[in-house]
Protein backbone atom coordinates (compact mmCIF):
# COMPACT_ATOMS: atom_id res chain seq x y z
CA UNK A 1 0.00 0.00 0.00
CA UNK A 2 1.41 3.45 -1.12
CA UNK A 3 1.04 6.63 1.41
CA UNK A 4 0.43 9.68 -0.95
CA UNK A 5 1.86 12.70 0.32
CA UNK A 6 -0.75 16.47 -0.50
CA UNK A 7 1.30 18.47 -2.43
CA UNK A 8 0.98 21.33 -4.49
CA UNK A 9 2.79 24.05 -6.28
CA UNK A 10 4.77 25.34 -3.45
CA UNK A 11 7.91 26.99 -5.38
CA UNK A 12 5.33 30.32 -6.34
CA UNK A 13 3.21 30.37 -3.61
CA UNK A 14 2.40 29.96 0.15
CA UNK A 15 5.93 28.81 1.51
CA UNK A 16 7.74 32.20 0.26
CA UNK A 17 5.37 34.18 2.42
CA UNK A 18 6.58 32.19 5.73
CA UNK A 19 9.72 33.94 7.59
CA UNK A 20 12.25 31.00 6.01
CA UNK A 21 11.81 32.27 2.56
CA UNK A 22 12.63 35.56 1.44
CA UNK A 23 10.00 37.74 -0.19
CA UNK A 24 9.76 37.23 -3.95
CA UNK A 25 10.39 41.11 -4.28
CA UNK A 26 13.72 41.60 -5.11
CA UNK A 27 16.30 39.52 -7.02
CA UNK A 28 20.08 39.52 -7.09
CA UNK A 29 21.93 40.24 -10.50
CA UNK A 30 25.23 40.10 -8.91
CA UNK A 31 27.49 39.61 -6.04
CA UNK A 32 30.82 41.00 -5.36
CA UNK A 33 32.46 39.51 -2.60
CA UNK A 34 36.08 40.86 -0.67
CA UNK A 35 37.35 39.44 2.51
CA UNK A 36 39.94 38.98 4.99
CA UNK A 37 40.84 35.73 6.20
CA UNK A 38 43.76 34.91 8.52
CA UNK A 39 42.73 31.32 9.32
CA UNK A 40 44.90 31.29 12.22
CA UNK A 41 42.52 34.08 13.47
CA UNK A 42 38.79 33.04 14.72
CA UNK A 43 37.16 36.46 12.71
CA UNK A 44 37.40 37.40 10.04
CA UNK A 45 36.15 40.99 7.80
CA UNK A 46 34.17 41.11 5.15
CA UNK A 47 32.19 43.66 2.81
CA UNK A 48 29.57 42.60 0.22
CA UNK A 49 28.49 44.92 -2.63
CA UNK A 50 24.87 43.10 -4.03
CA UNK A 51 23.39 44.23 -7.32
CA UNK A 52 19.61 43.69 -6.54
CA UNK A 53 16.62 44.10 -9.28
CA UNK A 54 13.59 45.72 -7.50
CA UNK A 55 10.15 43.84 -8.83
CA UNK A 56 7.86 46.20 -7.03
CA UNK A 57 8.80 49.44 -4.91
CA UNK A 58 9.79 48.64 -1.49
CA UNK A 59 11.82 50.17 1.34
CA UNK A 60 12.98 47.45 2.68
CA UNK A 61 15.16 44.39 1.03
CA UNK A 62 15.81 41.41 3.54
CA UNK A 63 18.62 39.00 3.11
CA UNK A 64 19.90 36.19 4.26
CA UNK A 65 22.53 36.98 7.68
CA UNK A 66 23.15 34.32 10.44
CA UNK A 67 26.31 35.18 13.54
CA UNK A 68 27.57 38.24 11.33
CA UNK A 69 27.79 41.42 12.88
CA UNK A 70 27.11 44.12 10.59
CA UNK A 71 29.04 47.36 10.73
CA UNK A 72 27.37 49.48 8.20
CA UNK A 73 25.23 49.38 5.27
CA UNK A 74 24.33 51.70 2.14
CA UNK A 75 22.12 51.67 -0.67
CA UNK A 76 23.57 52.93 -4.01
CA UNK A 77 20.83 54.08 -6.59
CA UNK A 78 23.24 55.22 -8.77
CA UNK A 79 23.71 58.73 -8.56
CA UNK A 80 22.84 58.67 -5.02
CA UNK A 81 24.68 56.85 -1.97
CA UNK A 82 22.64 57.04 1.28
CA UNK A 83 23.15 54.90 4.55
CA UNK A 84 20.74 52.86 5.29
CA UNK A 85 18.80 51.11 8.56
CA UNK A 86 20.02 47.91 9.62
CA UNK A 87 16.74 45.57 10.92
CA UNK A 88 17.92 42.58 12.63
CA UNK A 89 14.97 39.88 11.91
CA UNK A 90 14.26 36.04 12.96
CA UNK A 91 14.32 33.63 10.61
CA UNK A 92 18.24 34.05 10.00
CA UNK A 93 17.77 37.53 7.92
CA UNK A 94 18.70 40.96 8.41
CA UNK A 95 16.58 43.59 6.50
CA UNK A 96 18.30 46.71 4.53
CA UNK A 97 15.73 49.64 5.15
CA UNK A 98 16.26 52.74 3.08
CA UNK A 99 14.00 54.61 4.53
CA UNK A 100 12.06 55.84 1.39
CA UNK A 101 10.57 53.62 -1.24
CA UNK A 102 12.76 52.09 -4.02
CA UNK A 103 12.32 50.92 -7.36
CA UNK A 104 14.37 49.60 -10.53
CA UNK A 105 17.31 48.61 -9.96
CA UNK A 106 20.08 49.30 -7.05
CA UNK A 107 23.16 48.73 -4.97
CA UNK A 108 23.16 47.39 -1.03
CA UNK A 109 26.87 47.53 0.31
CA UNK A 110 27.69 45.70 3.81
CA UNK A 111 30.62 45.83 5.86
CA UNK A 112 30.82 43.34 8.66
CA UNK A 113 32.38 40.87 10.35
CA UNK A 114 32.22 36.98 10.15
CA UNK A 115 33.70 33.87 12.36
CA UNK A 116 35.60 30.79 11.45
CA UNK A 117 34.51 28.42 13.59
CA UNK A 118 36.78 25.80 14.65
CA UNK A 119 34.40 23.30 15.89
CA UNK A 120 31.67 23.55 13.35
CA UNK A 121 31.51 21.38 9.95
CA UNK A 122 29.54 23.76 7.84
CA UNK A 123 29.40 27.45 7.03
CA UNK A 124 32.98 29.08 7.00
CA UNK A 125 35.52 26.80 9.64
CA UNK A 126 38.88 26.01 10.15
CA UNK A 127 41.10 23.61 11.19
CA UNK A 128 44.98 22.77 12.11
CA UNK A 129 46.50 20.06 9.86
CA UNK A 130 49.91 19.59 11.06
CA UNK A 131 50.58 22.60 13.18
CA UNK A 132 48.85 24.83 10.53
CA UNK A 133 45.72 26.73 10.56
CA UNK A 134 43.40 26.46 7.16
CA UNK A 135 40.31 27.58 6.36
CA UNK A 136 37.83 25.88 4.73
CA UNK A 137 33.50 26.41 3.46
CA UNK A 138 30.67 24.20 3.25
CA UNK A 139 27.10 26.14 2.84
CA UNK A 140 25.26 23.47 1.76
CA UNK A 141 22.16 23.98 1.94
CA UNK A 142 21.81 27.25 4.11
CA UNK A 143 25.25 27.97 5.35
CA UNK A 144 26.34 30.87 2.59
CA UNK A 145 24.54 33.09 4.96
CA UNK A 146 26.92 32.58 8.03
CA UNK A 147 30.18 33.84 5.57
CA UNK A 148 27.91 36.72 3.92
CA UNK A 149 24.88 38.56 3.70
CA UNK A 150 22.80 37.05 0.57
CA UNK A 151 20.09 35.43 -1.01
CA UNK A 152 20.57 32.35 0.39
CA UNK A 153 18.22 30.28 -1.64
CA UNK A 154 18.57 27.66 -4.69
CA UNK A 155 16.01 29.38 -7.28
CA UNK A 156 18.40 33.04 -6.54
CA UNK A 157 20.97 32.50 -8.88
CA UNK A 158 24.12 35.23 -9.91
CA UNK A 159 27.38 35.94 -11.12
CA UNK A 160 29.88 36.04 -8.49
CA UNK A 161 32.78 38.04 -7.74
CA UNK A 162 34.98 37.31 -5.21
CA UNK A 163 38.62 38.59 -3.87
CA UNK A 164 40.48 37.46 -0.69
CA UNK A 165 42.86 39.17 1.29
CA UNK A 166 45.42 36.63 2.77
CA UNK A 167 48.83 36.41 4.62
CA UNK A 168 51.80 36.80 1.49
CA UNK A 169 52.52 32.89 2.72
CA UNK A 170 49.05 31.56 1.90
CA UNK A 171 47.02 30.73 -0.55
CA UNK A 172 43.63 31.53 -1.82
CA UNK A 173 41.00 29.18 -3.68
CA UNK A 174 37.73 29.87 -4.91
CA UNK A 175 35.30 29.16 -7.77
CA UNK A 176 36.63 31.45 -10.45
CA UNK A 177 40.35 30.65 -11.32
CA UNK A 178 42.92 33.06 -10.16
CA UNK A 179 42.94 36.82 -12.13
CA UNK A 180 45.90 38.49 -9.58
CA UNK A 181 47.76 38.54 -7.06
CA UNK A 182 48.91 42.11 -5.55
CA UNK A 183 50.95 42.46 -3.05
CA UNK A 184 49.49 45.23 0.25
CA UNK A 185 51.37 46.50 3.11
CA UNK A 186 52.17 44.86 6.26
CA UNK A 187 52.56 41.18 4.72
CA UNK A 188 49.25 41.01 2.98
CA UNK A 189 48.20 40.13 -0.90
CA UNK A 190 44.97 40.50 -2.44
CA UNK A 191 43.89 37.62 -4.35
CA UNK A 192 41.25 38.19 -7.23
CA UNK A 193 38.88 35.72 -8.80
CA UNK A 194 37.30 35.68 -12.38
CA UNK A 195 33.88 36.37 -12.11
CA UNK A 196 31.77 33.59 -12.17
CA UNK A 197 28.81 32.14 -14.20
CA UNK A 198 25.59 32.57 -12.16
CA UNK A 199 25.62 30.42 -8.82
CA UNK A 200 23.45 29.47 -5.88
CA UNK A 201 24.75 30.87 -2.99
CA UNK A 202 25.15 27.27 -1.44
CA UNK A 203 27.53 26.73 -4.29
CA UNK A 204 30.08 29.17 -3.47
CA UNK A 205 33.08 28.11 -1.68
CA UNK A 206 36.87 29.18 -0.76
CA UNK A 207 39.68 28.15 0.87
CA UNK A 208 42.98 29.75 2.51
CA UNK A 209 45.84 28.43 4.07
CA UNK A 210 49.75 27.07 3.20
CA UNK A 211 48.14 24.60 0.83
CA UNK A 212 49.67 22.43 -2.11
CA UNK A 213 49.06 21.94 -5.50
CA UNK A 214 49.10 18.97 -7.86
CA UNK A 215 48.89 20.66 -11.27
CA UNK A 216 46.61 17.69 -13.20
CA UNK A 217 46.85 19.06 -16.35
CA UNK A 218 43.87 19.31 -18.73
CA UNK A 219 41.04 17.29 -19.06
CA UNK A 220 38.08 16.73 -21.23
CA UNK A 221 37.47 19.97 -23.66
CA UNK A 222 41.05 21.39 -22.32
CA UNK A 223 39.49 21.62 -18.71
CA UNK A 224 42.59 22.63 -16.46
CA UNK A 225 43.03 20.10 -13.22
CA UNK A 226 44.46 20.66 -10.17
CA UNK A 227 44.10 18.74 -6.83
CA UNK A 228 44.51 21.42 -3.53
CA UNK A 229 46.14 19.55 -0.63
CA UNK A 230 47.28 20.27 2.87
CA UNK A 231 50.93 21.29 2.97
CA UNK A 232 53.26 18.37 1.84
CA UNK A 233 50.43 16.50 0.37
CA UNK A 234 50.58 17.39 -3.13
CA UNK A 235 51.57 13.82 -4.49
CA UNK A 236 48.83 12.20 -3.24
CA UNK A 237 46.18 14.07 -5.17
CA UNK A 238 47.98 11.76 -8.47
CA UNK A 239 45.02 9.64 -8.49
CA UNK A 240 42.35 12.31 -8.08
CA UNK A 241 43.60 14.17 -11.05
CA UNK A 242 43.76 10.50 -13.29
CA UNK A 243 39.69 9.93 -11.95
CA UNK A 244 39.11 13.47 -13.52
CA UNK A 245 40.46 12.63 -16.86
CA UNK A 246 39.31 9.41 -17.28
CA UNK A 247 35.63 10.84 -15.78
CA UNK A 248 34.94 14.39 -17.26
CA UNK A 249 34.96 13.45 -21.44
CA UNK A 250 32.33 11.38 -20.40
CA UNK A 251 30.24 13.61 -18.86
CA UNK A 252 30.42 15.82 -21.87
CA UNK A 253 30.35 13.07 -24.47
CA UNK A 254 26.59 12.36 -22.82
CA UNK A 255 25.37 15.73 -21.74
CA UNK A 256 26.73 17.14 -25.45
CA UNK A 257 27.62 20.46 -22.97
CA UNK A 258 31.18 20.97 -22.11
CA UNK A 259 32.25 21.55 -18.39
CA UNK A 260 30.97 25.48 -18.26
CA UNK A 261 33.01 27.04 -14.84
CA UNK A 262 36.81 27.04 -16.59
CA UNK A 263 38.98 25.10 -14.21
CA UNK A 264 38.12 21.91 -11.96
CA UNK A 265 40.14 21.86 -8.55
CA UNK A 266 39.28 19.37 -6.36
CA UNK A 267 40.40 20.40 -2.50
CA UNK A 268 40.94 18.29 0.57
CA UNK A 269 38.82 18.79 3.45
CA UNK A 270 40.43 17.17 7.10
CA UNK A 271 37.11 16.81 8.06
CA UNK A 272 33.89 17.59 6.46
CA UNK A 273 29.78 17.56 7.13
CA UNK A 274 29.69 15.43 3.97
CA UNK A 275 31.68 12.91 1.67
CA UNK A 276 32.09 15.40 -0.63
CA UNK A 277 30.30 18.85 -1.97
CA UNK A 278 29.85 19.73 -5.41
CA UNK A 279 30.72 23.66 -5.61
CA UNK A 280 31.93 24.56 -9.28
CA UNK A 281 35.26 25.03 -9.82
CA UNK A 282 36.03 23.74 -6.31
CA UNK A 283 34.76 20.69 -5.48
CA UNK A 284 35.74 19.85 -1.97
CA UNK A 285 36.53 15.92 -0.42
CA UNK A 286 36.96 14.14 2.89
CA UNK A 287 41.16 14.16 2.88
CA UNK A 288 40.36 10.16 2.57
CA UNK A 289 38.02 10.16 -0.17
CA UNK A 290 40.60 12.51 -2.45
CA UNK A 291 44.07 11.43 -1.18
CA UNK A 292 46.33 8.25 -1.60
CA UNK A 293 50.24 8.09 -1.59
CA UNK A 294 51.17 6.99 -5.03
CA UNK A 295 52.21 3.43 -3.50
CA UNK A 296 49.09 3.34 -2.31
CA UNK A 297 46.14 3.04 -5.23
CA UNK A 298 44.77 0.37 -4.95
CA UNK A 299 42.73 -0.63 -7.53
CA UNK A 300 39.71 -0.34 -5.16
CA UNK A 301 40.67 2.82 -4.43
CA UNK A 302 40.59 4.29 -7.49
CA UNK A 303 37.25 2.76 -8.33
CA UNK A 304 35.69 3.99 -5.43
CA UNK A 305 37.62 7.50 -6.05
CA UNK A 306 36.24 7.48 -9.84
CA UNK A 307 32.47 6.50 -8.87
CA UNK A 308 32.83 9.67 -6.43
CA UNK A 309 34.30 11.87 -8.90
CA UNK A 310 31.55 11.22 -11.42
CA UNK A 311 28.74 12.06 -8.97
CA UNK A 312 30.35 15.62 -7.88
CA UNK A 313 31.48 16.31 -11.41
CA UNK A 314 27.50 14.96 -12.53
CA UNK A 315 26.59 17.91 -10.37
CA UNK A 316 28.36 20.20 -12.68
CA UNK A 317 25.40 19.72 -15.25
CA UNK A 318 22.59 18.70 -12.73
CA UNK A 319 22.36 21.05 -9.70
CA UNK A 320 25.35 23.57 -10.99
CA UNK A 321 24.63 24.34 -14.57
CA UNK A 322 20.75 24.06 -14.30
CA UNK A 323 19.79 23.92 -10.17
CA UNK A 324 16.67 22.86 -8.64
CA UNK A 325 14.36 26.16 -8.29
CA UNK A 326 13.73 24.99 -4.57
CA UNK A 327 14.66 22.57 -2.40
CA UNK A 328 12.15 20.23 -2.68
CA UNK A 329 13.31 19.23 -6.06
CA UNK A 330 16.65 18.64 -4.55
CA UNK A 331 15.86 15.20 -6.51
CA UNK A 332 17.01 17.10 -9.46
CA UNK A 333 20.50 17.28 -8.26
CA UNK A 334 21.21 14.56 -6.03
CA UNK A 335 19.50 12.04 -7.75
CA UNK A 336 20.50 12.95 -10.84
CA UNK A 337 24.34 12.88 -9.38
CA UNK A 338 23.57 9.17 -8.17
CA UNK A 339 22.12 8.21 -11.34
CA UNK A 340 24.72 9.29 -13.58
CA UNK A 341 27.52 8.59 -11.65
CA UNK A 342 26.32 4.67 -11.94
CA UNK A 343 25.81 5.43 -15.91
CA UNK A 344 29.42 6.65 -16.30
CA UNK A 345 31.07 4.00 -14.21
CA UNK A 346 29.28 1.38 -16.43
CA UNK A 347 31.69 2.10 -19.21
CA UNK A 348 34.22 0.68 -16.79
CA UNK A 349 32.30 -3.07 -16.65
CA UNK A 350 31.45 -5.78 -19.30
CA UNK A 351 28.50 -4.77 -21.53
CA UNK A 352 26.16 -7.63 -19.53
CA UNK A 353 26.70 -5.99 -16.34
CA UNK A 354 25.58 -2.97 -16.93
CA UNK A 355 22.94 -1.83 -14.39
CA UNK A 356 23.45 -4.74 -12.06
CA UNK A 357 25.24 -2.54 -9.38
CA UNK A 358 22.05 0.01 -9.76
CA UNK A 359 19.78 -2.72 -9.41
CA UNK A 360 21.12 -3.90 -6.36
CA UNK A 361 21.40 -0.37 -4.94
CA UNK A 362 17.31 0.16 -6.26
CA UNK A 363 16.86 -3.24 -4.06
CA UNK A 364 18.27 -1.42 -0.63
CA UNK A 365 15.78 1.55 -1.35
CA UNK A 366 12.79 -1.10 -1.78
CA UNK A 367 13.54 -2.89 1.14
CA UNK A 368 13.05 0.35 3.66
CA UNK A 369 10.42 2.02 0.90
CA UNK A 370 6.99 1.55 2.56
CA UNK A 371 5.38 4.01 4.36
CA UNK A 372 6.43 2.93 8.31
CA UNK A 373 9.92 3.72 7.86
CA UNK A 374 10.24 5.67 4.76
CA UNK A 375 9.42 9.67 3.18
CA UNK A 376 8.72 10.82 -0.32
CA UNK A 377 11.50 11.98 -2.32
CA UNK A 378 9.92 15.50 -2.53
CA UNK A 379 9.00 16.49 0.60
CA UNK A 380 7.93 20.57 1.91
CA UNK A 381 11.60 22.19 3.15
CA UNK A 382 9.99 25.38 5.41
CA UNK A 383 12.52 25.83 8.36
CA UNK A 384 15.92 25.22 9.61
CA UNK A 385 14.83 21.79 10.87
CA UNK A 386 13.29 20.52 7.91
CA UNK A 387 16.70 21.40 6.04
CA UNK A 388 18.47 18.72 7.91
CA UNK A 389 16.49 16.10 5.36
CA UNK A 390 17.06 17.77 2.39
CA UNK A 391 19.95 15.01 1.83
CA UNK A 392 17.99 11.74 2.41
CA UNK A 393 19.15 8.98 1.00
CA UNK A 394 16.12 8.54 -0.17
CA UNK A 395 16.37 11.62 -2.52
CA UNK A 396 19.66 10.27 -3.81
CA UNK A 397 18.73 6.14 -4.01
CA UNK A 398 14.92 6.85 -5.06
CA UNK A 399 15.55 9.34 -7.47
CA UNK A 400 18.18 7.16 -9.37
CA UNK A 401 15.97 4.33 -9.36
CA UNK A 402 13.50 6.62 -10.78
CA UNK A 403 15.80 7.88 -13.50
CA UNK A 404 17.07 4.53 -14.11
CA UNK A 405 12.85 3.32 -14.53
CA UNK A 406 12.25 6.43 -16.78
CA UNK A 407 15.39 5.86 -19.05
CA UNK A 408 14.43 2.12 -19.51
CA UNK A 409 10.77 3.02 -20.47
CA UNK A 410 11.43 6.08 -22.76
CA UNK A 411 14.93 4.17 -24.28
CA UNK A 412 18.43 5.36 -23.75
CA UNK A 413 18.95 8.16 -26.69
CA UNK A 414 15.34 8.97 -26.44
CA UNK A 415 16.29 9.99 -22.74
CA UNK A 416 19.16 11.12 -23.34
CA UNK A 417 18.06 13.64 -25.83
CA UNK A 418 15.08 14.85 -23.35
CA UNK A 419 18.23 15.92 -20.73
CA UNK A 420 20.16 17.51 -23.38
CA UNK A 421 17.25 19.62 -23.78
CA UNK A 422 16.11 20.32 -20.55
CA UNK A 423 19.91 21.33 -19.78
CA UNK A 424 20.20 23.57 -22.71
CA UNK A 425 17.10 25.30 -21.86
CA UNK A 426 17.67 25.68 -18.12
CA UNK A 427 21.63 26.74 -18.66
CA UNK A 428 22.62 28.85 -15.91
CA UNK A 429 19.20 28.70 -14.46
CA UNK A 430 17.09 27.14 -12.37
CA UNK A 431 14.26 24.36 -13.32
CA UNK A 432 11.36 22.40 -11.29
CA UNK A 433 10.10 18.40 -11.98
CA UNK A 434 7.95 20.17 -14.39
CA UNK A 435 9.93 21.44 -16.01
CA UNK A 436 12.26 18.14 -16.93
CA UNK A 437 8.78 16.52 -17.78
CA UNK A 438 8.23 19.18 -20.47
CA UNK A 439 11.43 18.38 -21.71
CA UNK A 440 10.80 14.31 -22.06
CA UNK A 441 7.53 15.00 -22.90
CA UNK A 442 8.93 16.53 -26.13
CA UNK A 443 11.53 14.27 -27.18
CA UNK A 444 9.57 11.21 -26.42
CA UNK A 445 6.16 12.61 -26.86
CA UNK A 446 5.33 10.29 -23.40
CA UNK A 447 3.68 12.82 -20.62
CA UNK A 448 5.62 11.88 -17.94
CA UNK A 449 5.02 14.05 -15.50
CA UNK A 450 1.65 11.38 -13.91
CA UNK A 451 4.78 9.08 -13.58
CA UNK A 452 6.81 11.40 -12.02
CA UNK A 453 4.52 12.24 -9.83
CA UNK A 454 3.53 9.47 -8.69
CA UNK A 455 6.89 7.92 -7.84
CA UNK A 456 8.32 11.51 -6.54
CA UNK A 457 5.11 12.56 -3.77
CA UNK A 458 4.25 8.68 -2.46
CA UNK A 459 6.45 6.06 -0.74
CA UNK A 460 5.91 2.91 -1.41
CA UNK A 461 6.71 0.15 -4.05
CA UNK A 462 4.00 -0.59 -6.70
CA UNK A 463 3.55 -4.25 -7.00
CA UNK A 464 2.36 -6.12 -10.40
CA UNK A 465 0.70 -9.67 -11.23
CA UNK A 466 0.66 -10.95 -14.68
CA UNK A 467 -1.29 -13.53 -16.27
CA UNK A 468 -1.47 -14.87 -19.72
CA UNK A 469 -5.16 -15.30 -21.40
CA UNK A 470 -5.09 -17.24 -24.22
CA UNK A 471 -8.49 -18.69 -24.96
CA UNK A 472 -9.25 -20.38 -28.10
CA UNK A 473 -11.87 -18.18 -29.10
CA UNK A 474 -9.48 -14.68 -28.42
CA UNK A 475 -5.89 -13.83 -29.70
CA UNK A 476 -3.66 -14.06 -26.36
CA UNK A 477 -3.17 -11.30 -24.27
CA UNK A 478 -1.23 -10.35 -21.29
CA UNK A 479 -3.34 -8.51 -18.12
CA UNK A 480 -1.48 -6.84 -15.79
CA UNK A 481 -2.77 -5.75 -12.40
CA UNK A 482 -1.37 -3.21 -10.20
CA UNK A 483 -2.76 -3.02 -6.25
CA UNK A 484 -1.63 0.83 -6.06
CA UNK A 485 -3.25 4.41 -7.08
CA UNK A 486 -0.92 6.35 -9.62
CA UNK A 487 0.90 5.48 -13.18
CA UNK A 488 3.59 3.05 -13.62
CA UNK A 489 5.17 2.54 -16.71
CA UNK A 490 5.72 -1.28 -17.51
CA UNK A 491 8.53 -3.12 -20.05
CA UNK A 492 7.44 -6.21 -20.46
CA UNK A 493 8.41 -9.40 -23.10
CA UNK A 494 7.22 -12.90 -23.78
CA UNK A 495 8.89 -15.78 -25.10
CA UNK A 496 8.84 -15.19 -28.76
CA UNK A 497 7.16 -11.52 -28.21
CA UNK A 498 9.55 -8.45 -28.28
CA UNK A 499 10.24 -5.89 -25.51
CA UNK A 500 6.97 -3.36 -25.06
CA UNK A 501 6.36 -0.60 -22.55
CA UNK A 502 2.78 0.59 -21.27
CA UNK A 503 1.72 3.26 -18.68
CA UNK A 504 -0.65 1.22 -16.36
CA UNK A 505 -3.24 3.61 -15.01
CA UNK A 506 -6.03 1.69 -13.44
CA UNK A 507 -5.88 -1.31 -11.34
CA UNK A 508 -6.20 -3.77 -14.28
CA UNK A 509 -4.93 -3.67 -18.10
CA UNK A 510 -5.75 -6.17 -20.79
CA UNK A 511 -2.32 -6.14 -23.49
CA UNK A 512 -2.95 -7.93 -26.63
CA UNK A 513 -0.45 -9.41 -28.17
CA UNK A 514 1.38 -9.23 -31.76
CA UNK A 515 -0.87 -10.71 -34.48
CA UNK A 516 -0.03 -13.81 -34.97
CA UNK A 517 1.30 -14.79 -31.79
CA UNK A 518 1.05 -18.29 -30.50
CA UNK A 519 0.08 -18.29 -26.64
CA UNK A 520 3.86 -17.66 -25.05
CA UNK A 521 5.48 -20.37 -22.84
CA UNK A 522 6.85 -17.68 -20.33
CA UNK A 523 6.24 -13.82 -20.00
CA UNK A 524 8.16 -11.47 -17.74
CA UNK A 525 6.91 -8.28 -16.48
CA UNK A 526 10.35 -6.02 -15.76
CA UNK A 527 11.83 -5.85 -19.10
CA UNK A 528 15.80 -5.00 -18.89
CA UNK A 529 15.42 -4.89 -14.94
CA UNK A 530 14.94 -1.08 -15.05
CA UNK A 531 11.41 -0.98 -13.34
CA UNK A 532 10.76 0.80 -9.78
CA UNK A 533 8.40 -1.96 -9.15
CA UNK A 534 8.27 -5.72 -7.25
CA UNK A 535 6.47 -8.50 -9.72
CA UNK A 536 4.35 -10.91 -7.29
CA UNK A 537 5.08 -14.18 -9.09
CA UNK A 538 2.55 -16.58 -8.37
CA UNK A 539 4.14 -19.22 -10.81
CA UNK A 540 8.27 -18.33 -11.21
CA UNK A 541 9.06 -18.07 -14.47
CA UNK A 542 11.37 -21.38 -14.79
CA UNK A 543 11.24 -21.59 -18.74
CA UNK A 544 12.57 -17.64 -19.14
CA UNK A 545 15.26 -18.51 -17.14
CA UNK A 546 17.85 -19.13 -20.32
CA UNK A 547 16.20 -16.02 -22.05
CA UNK A 548 16.56 -13.43 -19.26
CA UNK A 549 18.98 -10.70 -19.20
CA UNK A 550 22.01 -10.22 -16.08
CA UNK A 551 19.77 -7.49 -15.25
CA UNK A 552 16.44 -9.32 -15.60
CA UNK A 553 17.77 -12.03 -13.31
CA UNK A 554 19.02 -10.15 -10.15
CA UNK A 555 15.97 -8.53 -10.40
CA UNK A 556 13.60 -11.39 -10.43
CA UNK A 557 15.92 -12.62 -7.32
CA UNK A 558 14.54 -9.72 -5.03
CA UNK A 559 11.19 -10.66 -6.82
CA UNK A 560 11.25 -13.75 -6.28
CA UNK A 561 12.61 -13.61 -2.39
CA UNK A 562 9.43 -11.18 -1.67
CA UNK A 563 7.13 -13.43 -3.12
CA UNK A 564 8.02 -16.25 -0.82
CA UNK A 565 5.68 -19.02 -3.23
CA UNK A 566 6.63 -22.30 -3.73
CA UNK A 567 7.83 -22.27 -6.94
CA UNK A 568 10.17 -19.58 -5.50
CA UNK A 569 12.48 -22.09 -4.08
CA UNK A 570 13.34 -23.68 -7.65
CA UNK A 571 13.75 -20.94 -9.63
CA UNK A 572 16.43 -19.56 -6.88
CA UNK A 573 17.91 -22.42 -6.60
CA UNK A 574 18.45 -22.38 -10.29
CA UNK A 575 19.70 -18.79 -10.18
CA UNK A 576 22.32 -19.89 -7.12
CA UNK A 577 23.97 -21.68 -10.06
CA UNK A 578 24.39 -18.76 -12.64
CA UNK A 579 27.85 -17.75 -13.90
CA UNK A 580 27.75 -14.11 -12.85
CA UNK A 581 28.62 -13.84 -8.68
CA UNK A 582 26.36 -11.02 -8.02
CA UNK A 583 23.19 -13.00 -9.59
CA UNK A 584 24.06 -16.31 -7.68
CA UNK A 585 25.21 -14.68 -4.40
CA UNK A 586 21.44 -13.04 -4.16
CA UNK A 587 20.07 -16.22 -4.78
CA UNK A 588 22.14 -18.00 -2.33
CA UNK A 589 21.37 -15.19 0.48
CA UNK A 590 17.53 -15.34 -0.64
CA UNK A 591 17.34 -18.92 0.01
CA UNK A 592 18.65 -18.52 3.69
Amino acid sequence: MWRALAYGTLVAGSLFGQSFYLPNGAVPRKETIQLTIDPAREMFEGSVSIDVELKAPASIIWLNAKNLTIRSAFIDQGDTIRPAKIIASPGERVGIDSGRPLAGSVTIRIAYQGRLDDKALSGPYRRKVDGEWYAYTTFAPIEARRAFPCFDEPRFKAPWDISIRVKREHKAFSNGRELSETEEPNGWKLVKFATTEPLPAEMVAFAVGPFDVYEGGVAGHGTPVRVITAKDHAEEGHAAAQATAAILPRLEAYTGIPYAFGKLDHLALPAGAFGAVENPGLITYRTRNLLAPVDQETAAFTRALRSLQAHEIGHQWFGDLVTQASWDDVWLSEGFATWISAKMMDQEEPPERVHLAAIAARERMMVVDNPARSRPVRIAINSRDTTRDVYNRVVYEKGAAILLMLEGWLGEDIFRDGLRAYLSEHRFGSATTDDLAAALRAASGNDTSRVLNTFLNTTGVPELRGQLLCDRDSAPRLRVMKSNPGSVPVCWRADRVASSCTVLEGPSTEIALPTGTACPAWFYLNSGGTGYYRTRWTQAPLLALRELTDAEKLTLVYDLRASKNTSAQAALVRLAGDADPEISTAARDALK
